[in-house]
C-alpha cells in the first residue's frame, strides 16, 4: 500500500510540476507580448470645432479667400461636409460662427494657426459626457506673460461657446446618424497602416509613448490633389502618461451624391499617404520639442533657406528655415523606421518622394550621418544626443548646393 501511494504522489507531483510550468511559460509569453499601442479613431470634439469653422467662413478676416476656396472645392468630395451644411448650414450668421471666426483671427495675430487648437480639445472630456469644459492654460509658449493671459481666456471663452453649440444643435444626433461613415473612415486608415511602427519609433528615438491614436477627421477641409491631406499633430499628457495624437483630413476625394444612403468609400482608402500621414505627425512628437534647445544653432545657418527654397516650401506651408529643419528631420525618421521594419520598398518610396518630390535635399546626407547614431547606440542611446551631430550637416552647406538642388 505504501508503494502505491509514493506512486500515486510522484505522479500527482509531476503533474503539479508540469501545470506550473505551462502556466509560467504562458504568463512570459503574455508579458512579452505587448498590445498594440496603435488606434484610429474619431474625436467630436475636434469635429464639431471643423463644423464651426466652416460655419465661420464668412466672417473670417484673414485667410478668407482660401478658407473660401477650401469649402468650395471640399463639399463636392467630402460627403461628410456636405451633410454638415445640409444639417447646419443655416447657421452661418450664428453666435458660434462669428465667434469661431474671431478665434482663427486672433490666433493668427498671436502667431498661432488651428493646429494649437487640436491639444487643446483633446485635453477636455468629448462634449457628449456633459462635462463643460475647464479653463485653459498654456504649458508652453512663446508669448509674453501678458500675452499668454490674454490669449488663454480668449480660448477658455471660446470652448464654453463650442461645448454650448454642441449641446444646443445636438451635434451628437449627426455623429450618431453618420455613425457607418465614421467607422467606414476609421477602417481605412487601420487597413493601411504598418504592424509593429510605434515599435520601431520607439526604437529608433529611444523614448516612449504611451497610446498613438489617428484620428479620422472627415469634417476638416483641406483641397486633395494627388492624395494629398492634411496632418495635424498633438500630445497630451496624464499621470505623467504621453498620447500621441494625429488629427488627419481626407486624402481621397469621394464624390458627393445625394442620392446614396451608404457610401463605400470614406476619403482615406489610400496606403501611402495613409503611412506617410499617420508615421510624420507621431515623428514630430519625438522631434520638435528635442530640437527646442538648438533654436538659436540652427537660425545660425538660416542663411540657407534661399529665395528659390522659400519659394517652393511656402507651397508646403513651410515659412522658414527652422520649421525646414524640423520637417528634414521628420522625414529622416520616416525612411529609418521604415528601414528598422526591413520595408526596403517603403524606404525607397519615401526618400524618392522627400527628395526628389518635396524637395528637402538634404536628406541622403542625413541618411549617411544618422548611421554613426544607429551603430552606436551605447554612445547615443537616444536620438535627440545625436542632434548636434546632424545639425552639423546644415551647417557644412552652401547656399550654391541648394540652388543647384533646386534647378
Amino acid at each position: 500500500m505504501t508503494s502505491i501511494r509514493i506512486k500515486h504522489k510522484t505522479k500527482l507531483m509531476q503533474k503539479l510540476l508540469t501545470l506550473g510550468f505551462l502556466t509560467l511559460l504562458l504568463s512570459c509569453q503574455t508579458e512579452k507580448k505587448q498590445p498594440d499601442k496603435f488606434s484610429a479613431d474619431f474625436n467630436k470634439n475636434i469635429e464639431t470645432y471643423f463644423l464651426a469653422e466652416i460655419l465661420s467662413i464668412d466672417h473670417r478676416n484673414t485667410n478668407k479667400q482660401w478658407e473660401e476656396y477650401k469649402l468650395k472645392t471640399c463639399k463636392e468630395y467630402q460627403p461628410i461636409v456636405a451633410k454638415a451644411l445640409a444639417d447646419f448650414g443655416n447657421l452661418t450668421q450664428s453666435e458660434i460662427a462669428i465667434e469661431t471666426a474671431k478665434l482663427n483671427d486672433t490666433l493668427g495675430s498671436f502667431g498661432y494657426g488651428n493646429d494649437v487648437m487640436m491639444r487643446i480639445l483633446l485635453e477636455q472630456p468629448e462634449f457628449d459626457l456633459f462635462q463643460k469644459p475647464s479653463r485653459f492654460k498654456f504649458s508652453q509658449t512663446h508669448l509674453k506673460s501678458d500675452k499668454q493671459i490674454v490669449l488663454e481666456n480668449i480660448i477658455s471663452n471660446y470652448l464654453q461657446v463650442l461645448y454650448n453649440f454642441y449641446q444646443t444643435e445636438n451635434i451628437n444626433d449627426f455623429y450618431t446618424k453618420n455613425a457607418n461613415f465614421y467607422s467606414g473612415a476609421i477602417n481605412e486608415v487601420q487597413t493601411h497602416i504598418p504592424k509593429g511602427f510605434t515599435e520601431a519609433m520607439e526604437e529608433y528615438y529611444g523614448d516612449s509613448r504611451e497610446k498613438y491614436v489617428a484620428l479620422v477627421s472627415p469634417m476638416m477641409i483641406w483641397p486633395i490633389e494627388g492624395n494629398e491631406g492634411r496632418g495635424i499633430g498633438a500630445s497630451v499628457e496624464k499621470d505623467n502618461k504621453k498620447i500621441v495624437y494625429e488629427i488627419m483630413s481626407p486624402y481621397v476625394q469621394v464624390p458627393v451624391d445625394s442620392t446614396k444612403k451608404n457610401y463605400t468609400q470614406f476619403g482615406f482608402d489610400y496606403q501611402p499617404r495613409a503611412r506617410t500621414l499617420t508615421i510624420h505627425e507621431f515623428g514630430h512628437t519625438f522631434v520638435n520639442r528635442e530640437l527646442e534647445p538648438f533654436h538659436k544653432q540652427i537660425e545660425n545657418s538660416s542663411y540657407l533657406f534661399t529665395d528659390k527654397l522659400k519659394k517652393i516650401m511656402q507651397t508646403k506651408g513651410i515659412q522658414n528655415w527652422n520649421v525646414y529643419v524640423i520637417e528634414s528631420l521628420v522625414r529622416l525618421g520616416e525612411i529609418r523606421i521604415a528601414e528598422i521594419q526591413n520595408d526596403k520598398e517603403r524606404a525607397d518610396y519615401l526618400r524618392n518622394y522627400h527628395t526628389s518630390l518635396e524637395h528637402f535635399n538634404f536628406l541622403p546626407q542625413l541618411e549617411e550621418k544618422v548611421l554613426q547614431f544607429e551603430n552606436n547606440r551605447k554612445k547615443y542611446p537616444m536620438w535627440k544626443d545625436f542632434i548636434p551631430e546632424l545639425l552639423g550637416v546644415f551647417e557644412k552647406s552652401t547656399t550654391e548646393y541648394i540652388n543647384e538642388k533646386l534647378k
